[in-house]
């Protein structure tokens, strides 16, 4: 399936309690105890998970998208077959739940995503909104099942605040992009000052009223859910990108892509491992390491730093895994 990077607006109108006293908390059942414990463990470590096992796959071919859920240091790929996490130097498949996962978002306590269901999966297609905190063992179910297909979302890593793309409408939304803090509600966001081509929205990870647009005119910001942006950076396409705390990482597309730290005004170009020729579709950094930074490209190459750009491994060669 060939990924489409540049939407035109006009076809689609966007892409685009108090606590309690000690002692009268309940008291746990060993089976709450045991099933808690469980669930720990299962979030603690990949390596003993049930649900998880080294893969035996040697090829990885359509990405929806890259990031570190759950604040874990672990790199998960959303893939057409399945997610895959790599950590270590070792890749790890599900052992079940191989869905589709489109417009895949990393939060703080988890992943959201929408897509297909895999073969196996008796899940409605489309799978509308889902949510996993469990690296997606159990599914969540958000809302628009067997309605939407919602390929565009942008998700706060820490507000979980969430922006939909909505491309064809459904039993709450028309066609354009609509904002939710708890996937309960949502509103329908204006978008003023946007440029008539947008390659995609991302939410800040903290701040639920931040939100920009990458488009190739430049990057735009909105400081009010949406409503209005203004550009930060003009001149050149801009592919990608990702909030950090004090600065924004974002991929700078010309003759070849372009890694920049951006912070007051100021852009920073961040060494490459070699001349990016491809457009890099997806951009991710580790909340937990903002040394480590990963992006894919158009061609199916992933590549990672975890020395801010010092030295890169290649993680896929061209949709072949390392």
């Amino acid at each position: 399936m060939k990924k489409h990077w540049i939407i035109v607006l006009g076809a689609l109108l966007l892409i685009i309690a108090g606590c309690q006293e000690e002692n009268s908390k309940p008291v746990e059942s060993n089976d709450e105890v045991k099933e808690t414990q469980k669930k720990e463990k299962e979030t603690a470590s990949l390596s003993e998970s049930s649900f998880y096992k080294p893969t035996s796959r040697k090829q990885i071919n359509h990405v929806h998208g890259i990031g570190y859920p759950g604040n874990q240091h672990e790199l998960f790929v959303a893939t057409h077959l399945g997610p895959l996490i790599y950590l270590d130097g070792t890749w790890y498949e599900a052992k079940a739940n191989n869905n589709d996962y489109m417009g895949f978002q990393a939060a703080s306590d988890g992943f959201y995503s929408s897509g297909h269901p895999g073969e196996e999966s008796d899940l409605p297609n489309p799978i509308g909104l889902i949510k996993s905190t469990d690296r997606g063992k159990t599914l969540e179910q958000l809302g628009f099942q067997g309605e939407s297909d919602f390929h565009y979302l942008a998700v706060g890593y820490e507000t979980h605040s969430i922006y939909a793309v909505n491309q064809q409408e459904n039993s709450e939304m028309d066609i354009g992009v609509y904002y939710s803090e708890d996937a309960s509600e949502w509103n329908k966001v204006q978008l003023k000052g946007i440029p008539d081509q947008i390659n995609g929205i991302f939410a800040h990870p903290s701040d639920a009223n931040v939100v920009a647009i990458t488009s190739p005119k430049g990057l735009y910001l909105s400081e009010d859910q949406g409503e209005s942006f203004t550009p930060i950076t003009e001149g050149s396409s801009i592919t990608s990108m990702v909030f950090l705390k004090d600065r924004i990482i974002f991929v700078k597309q010309g003759a070849a892509s372009q890694l920049v730290s951006f912070k007051n005004g100021e852009e920073t170009p961040i060494s490459m491992p070699n001349k990016i020729e491809k457009a890099i579709d997806y951009l991710a950094v580790n909340p937990q390491n903002e040394n480590e930074i990963s992006f894919h490209t158009s061609d199916g190459s992933l590549y990672q730093t975890k020395d801010a750009g010092e030295s890169w491994v290649t993680l896929i060669d061209q949709g072949k895994i390392n």
